[in-house]
């Protein structure tokens, strides 16, 4: 029978209607199956084809355990979707490929009358040609030799193996197609030999061709991703792989072109089914991974896997073992493989299972058993780091070549590529292992390889690409949980070793010098690292008693400059022998060593060793053994033969391994002899070096503490101290090149009433601000320093007029000048814009000057500024010096005198102008009598006593006086008196000076409404919560209070509102020009103003009777002056009582 006289393919009725034995005679493979793919029958002519007899088979599922894993998706997708439609019938070529035989076929699906099943019909093609073995064989003969053949693993030369071409092996596997990109040009660079069947396009066109071309028109997501990927490739040639998880793929319900992903469902234009697309930037190439969509129920489950849950129960696990083996089981329920396991990596990188998860009835356990690091070669090692999968769902399938015109195939590295080919040793291996599918997962630490999770099958496994995209992610997420334990068990380990160090320190006398405080102190090292011997080494010499293991001398120098050599400073091996090949001579005296390293030079050393412990490990091969046959056998060199199966080693050089715990003891313990040694630091020479770093630290401090001495602690300026010695070093200076020079102290205007209403925190920050503006102004060479409070002092050299009719002098007030005009802009605070005054005193110096005098004379011209009104710089000149004699003098009369004796009281009259008032008003002046008879006036003697702290005293002997005119007043029926007297601010600002007042007048019995106090309106600017509390007590009492100097500028509507003043007296400097238009107009709007508000004016200082006619026009209310009567003693102001 053939296909042309027997049947139809294409009609399932005809095949229906044949008998078992005419089906088994069809040249053609036919399989029927059910709705799930369960095979009911496989017919000898496919058996044929796969190399798999019917038994085998029968009952088996079609797509997950029988078919090539390289076509199951699109298979078993074509499938699926028939069967849900009712619809199956497909067609298509594929390559089925068994045993490495691969074998081009059409395959045909329909549904069969029988209700439920379903045909599948394989038509052989063509034989394609077998993977070439020969050169396998010749690969691995490149790798050894004859006489390597003989070598165990423990002395072969391994270093070959890392040039095995695994990542540019010029092939993939059949199960999609790869394009190489120039990133340069998006051109394809190369391609797969497999375009043809995937995409309907033959390697010729693609080649050299821009990938733009062959794009779908209408998907911007995939185009915007190439171009953020080129600028990528561009900008690094190969940038590091996280392995972090990526957006979901266009199309996908989360999907977005915001997201530019890296993996892409597209339509290919001319594809039946849509292709999966991956994009990668490797090396000097973008990668394009495409493969037929598919789906299977792995996705199903993947989609409903609660990724929340999982994780919770990750974070409860304690260690790594708990973590893998949660894992394991998740990733084997989730992707069907028959063992997954999780794989360790150790130091010597041999591996450890640690974690594992079987099919029932599949596989043997393998769990606890290691395996050499020679199965994971180096350069495998390497990629595993960089590429987050490994993926071959058919070890017997046969590879496609990678073809370019512009470069060699295999010089295009392809590493990270999930298509890419398996090694033909590889392959090998996984066969010796009875592994058909496989796939394996990196877990990292840092840039560290920890480990692999590994799935294996034994029969063809595909895994989706959806599937594959979603096991990276949680592949990633193991990874930073792993670190996360391996972390905290390393925290836990330094803690501990601390701890631990921390408990001898008492039984180590650390007041010692070393080594001198561990002699005899061996039995307690001992125990600290659990040792069973320890020995100090200075020089190569033993310093510890009975401590040399019974090795001979020539042993023990051997073994020392062995270590010595090690490059860490902290070095240990649980199996000398194995490191040190001499040791194995004497593994039962010492088998493990822990060496510390006491100073970077090694004279010191501090040796631990364990003798051997016998025990054994399980394997999972021999390690010791070669990838070989027998050398005596026909095929020396071939295909590796080791056999997988439990290998025990009895260890007989091995000592108990060295904990975290005890490293990190080491740690500490070496940490705290290298204190020991610094403060012992005279008992090593050949330490002074280390010590550099502490002298070095020294002087910093030093340099540090001179700093301090020298300069503010607030503003950072030089101090008073610092200037002094800057002024006398530029008088040195001036000495040998006669050059002149300015000396400047300055003061901030008010600063104190500044102080008092913004506090000091605010006060301080003005400094800080005044500074920074004054170094603005006048930077470098001009010295600023901070002498103190609001005192700031500027040294200003190598004065040059700037013209001939300049002067020194001139060239220094100019300069300073300009700093009083800067200080007036607003100062930039953390609280706000804040606006000062400051007067400055100025003086020059040359080679003659003393620094003492300089100073004082810059001090005189400063004083000179405040008297003048502040706001100002004022020039130094030897009138000055003798104003200062003056007040000297002045300062010894008042300190020559109580206040009692020498205050005399006269009365000025004030009278009516437009009050309608039958009171008698005076003002209180007072005078000060010396010793000598001389009588000083307030203007010379209030800044005297304010000066020597007496302003108290004269307020007290003042009030005291007055009460006294006041009582004799009553005494002579004379109660319609009102007496002003004059109150400092220091004296408002006293504690309890309004409740003395109030006591002194009741004490007369002198009623409050006949005592006027009298402030100043630049008192406002110290208008303290304090002084502002006395005012009003004061009003409460009865007591008036009036304004005195009003109109010089410092009131505010605000004030004269808020405070209990029922009196304003306009200062005399109004009043002197009346007449004139002006100054007339400002009274008008002063006495306007007070009026308008309910206060009383009074006119100071009036002279004239043209004066008192202008007031009396503007209806000011009481006025003084001459033009009545001067100040009068109280014995001559009796007329005045009476109108």
């Amino acid at each position: 029978m053939t296909i042309d006289n027997a049947i139809d393919l294409y009609d399932p009725k005809r095949l229906d209607s044949l008998t078992r034995a005419q089906l088994e005679d069809l040249p053609c493979g036919t399989i029927r199956v059910d709705e799930k793919g369960i095979i009911l029958f496989y017919s000898r002519a496919q058996a044929a084809i796969t190399q798999r007899e019917p038994p085998m088979v029968l009952g088996r599922n079609f797509f997950t355990e029988v078919a090539p894993c390289t076509v199951v998706p699109e298979f078993y997708d074509r499938f699926r979707r028939g069967v849900l439609t009712g619809d199956l019938s497909t067609s298509f070529e594929f390559v089925f490929d068994f045993e490495m035989e691969p074998v081009q076929v059409q395959i045909t699906m329909r549904a069969s009358e029988r209700p439920g099943e379903y045909w599948i019909i394989v038509e052989p093609l063509q034989q394609l040609r077998g993977h070439d073995t020969q050169a396998a064989e010749r690969l691995i003969a490149d790798k050894y030799n004859d006489r390597q053949v003989l070598l165990s693993a423990a002395s072969f030369d391994f270093s070959r193996c890392d040039r095995e071409p695994i990542s540019t092996c010029a092939t993939i596997q059949p199960f999609g197609v790869l394009l190489v990109l120039d990133p340069a040009t998006l051109h394809i660079d190369a391609c797969s030999a497999n375009t043809a069947m995937y995409l309907g396009l033959e390697p010729e066109a693609l080649l050299d061709a821009p990938l733009e071309r062959f794009l779908p028109a209408d998907d911007q997501g995939l185009r915007v991703r190439l171009s953020q990927l080129q600028a990528e490739a561009l900008k690094c040639s190969h940038p590091p792989l996280t392995g972090a998880p990526e957006p979901a793929p266009s199309g996908s319900p989360e999907s977005g072109l915001a997201f530019a992903p890296t993996y892409f469902r597209l339509a290919w234009p001319d594809i039946e089914l849509p292709v999966d697309v991956r994009m990668h930037v490797w090396r000097d190439h973008i990668l394009l991974e495409l493969e037929p969509y598919g789906e299977m129920t792995m996705d199903a489950r993947m989609h409903r896997f609660d990724l929340t849950y999982f994780q919770r129960q990750l974070r409860a696990c304690e260690d790594a073992a708990q973590v893998c083996q949660l894992a394991v089981d998740a990733l084997q329920y989730l992707t069907g493989f028959e063992r997954v396991v999780a794989y360790q990596l150790e130091p010597s990188h041999d591996g450890l299972v640690i974690a594992e998860r079987i099919a029932p009835g599949t596989w043997p356990s393998i769990l606890g058993l290691r395996y050499p690091a020679t199965d994971i070669p180096r350069q495998a090692r390497a990629l595993y780091a960089e590429t987050p999968l490994r993926y071959a769902p058919s070890r017997d399938h046969a590879d496609v070549a990678l073809l370019s015109r512009r470069h060699e195939p295999n010089s295009i590295d392809i590493g990270i590529a999930q298509m890419r080919a398996q090694s033909p040793i590889h392959r090998n291996y996984l066969k010796r292992f009875e592994v058909n599918g496989s796939m394996s997962l990196s877990l990292m630490d840092d840039e560290r390889l920890w480990g692999l999770i590994i799935f294996h099958n034994r029969a063809p496994h595909p895994v989706t690409v959806y599937v594959r995209r979603r096991l990276i992610e949680l592949a990633c997420y193991l990874s930073g949980r792993l670190s996360l334990l391996e972390e905290r068990q390393h925290n836990r380990a330094r803690e501990q070793g601390v701890a631990e160090v921390n408990a001898i320190v008492g039984e180590i006398n650390v007041e010692q010098p070393f080594p001198d405080n561990l002699v005899g102190k061996e039995a307690i090292l001992c125990q600290l690292i659990d040792a069973d011997m320890v020995q100090l080494f200075h020089q190569g010499r033993a310093l510890f008693i009975g401590q040399d293991c019974h090795l001979t001398p020539e042993q023990l120098q051997a073994l020392l400059a062995f270590v010595r050599t090690r490059p860490e400073p902290i070095w240990s091996t649980d199996c000398l022998s194995a490191e040190f090949e001499p040791a194995a001579v004497y593994p039962d005296r010492l088998a493990g060593v822990l060496a510390i390293f006491i100073d970077e030079q090694r004279e010191h050393c501090l040796l631990f060793g364990r003798k051997r412990v016998r025990y054994s490990v399980d394997w999972g091969a021999e390690p010791n053994s070669l990838p070989f046959v027998d050398a005596t056998q026909p095929r020396p060199l071939g295909w590796p033969n080791r056999t997988f199966a439990l290998w025990r080693e009895e260890r007989t050089h091995h000592a108990r391994a060295w904990s975290l715990t005890e490293l990190a003891t080491a740690k500490a313990l070496k940490h705290l002899l290298q204190q020991v040694i610094v403060a012992h630091a005279a008992h090593f020479e050949r330490l002074a070096q280390s010590l550099a770093s502490q002298r070095d630290q020294l002087q910093r401090s030093r340099e540090e503490m001179r700093h301090r001495a020298l300069h503010d602690s607030l503003t950072g300026l030089p101090n008073r101290a610092y200037f002094r010695d800057a002024l006398a070093a530029l008088i040195e200076r001036s000495q040998r090149d006669n050059s002149t020079f300015g000396v400047a102290l300055l003061d901030i205007d008010h600063f104190k009433t500044i102080n008092d209403t913004l506090g000091h925190d605010q006060g301080d920050a003005l400094l800080c601000a005044v500074a920074n503006r004054i170094v603005e102004i006048l930077p470098p060479p001009t010295l600023i320093a901070r002498l103190g409070g609001d005192e700031f002092a500027l040294l200003i050299p190598d004065l040059t007029p700037n013209s001939i009719s300049d002067t020194e002098q001139g060239e220094a007030l100019r300069q300073v000048k300009r700093l009083i005009e800067g200080l007036r802009q607003r100062l930039t605070m953390e609280a706000g814009n804040f606006s000062i005054t400051a007067s400055l005193g100025v003086t020059t110096g040359d080679h003659l000057a003393d620094a003492s005098e300089l100073l004082k004379q810059a001090d005189l011209a400063l004083y000179r500024a405040k008297e003048e009104g502040r706001n100002c710089a004022r020039q130094f000149d030897s009138s000055l010096q003798t104003a200062a004699l003056a007040r000297l003098a002045i300062d010894r009369a008042i300190l020559g005198r109580s206040p009692a004796l020498a205050i005399e009281l006269v009365l000025q009259p004030q009278r009516p102008i437009r009050a309608r008032a039958t009171e008698h008003r005076f003002e209180v002046l007072s005078r000060w009598r010396t010793q000598d008879g001389e009588l000083l006036m307030p203007s010379d003697f209030i800044p005297a006593v304010e000066r020597n702290g007496l302003i108290r005293s004269v307020t007290g002997v003042v009030i005291r006086q007055t009460l006294g005119l006041l009582q004799a007043c009553l005494e002579r029926g004379e109660d319609e008196v009102v007496m002003s007297i004059n109150i400092a601010a220091s004296d408002l600002e006293a504690q309890g000076f309004a409740q003395r007042l109030i006591e002194d007048l009741h004490a007369a019995d002198v009623p409050p409404q006949m005592l006027t106090i009298e402030i100043t309106e630049s008192m406002l600017l110290r208008m303290t919560p304090t002084v502002k509390a006395t005012l009003q007590l004061l009003a409460r009492s009865g007591i008036h209070l009036a304004l005195d100097d009003f109109g010089t500028g410092f009131s505010s509507m605000r004030a004269l509102r808020e405070l209990p003043i029922s009196e304003l007296k306009i200062d005399r400097t109004f009043i002197q020009n009346i007449d004139q238009p002006h100054d007339r107009n400002l009274v008008a709007g002063m006495i306007a103003m007070a009026h308008s508000i309910g206060k009383t004016l009074v006119a100071e200082g009036i002279e004239t009777q043209a004066q008192l006619e202008i007031l009396e026009m503007l209806g000011c209310d009481w006025g003084q002056g001459y033009l009545w009567s001067p100040p009068l003693p109280p014995t001559q102001a009796a007329p005045f009582l009476k109108v």
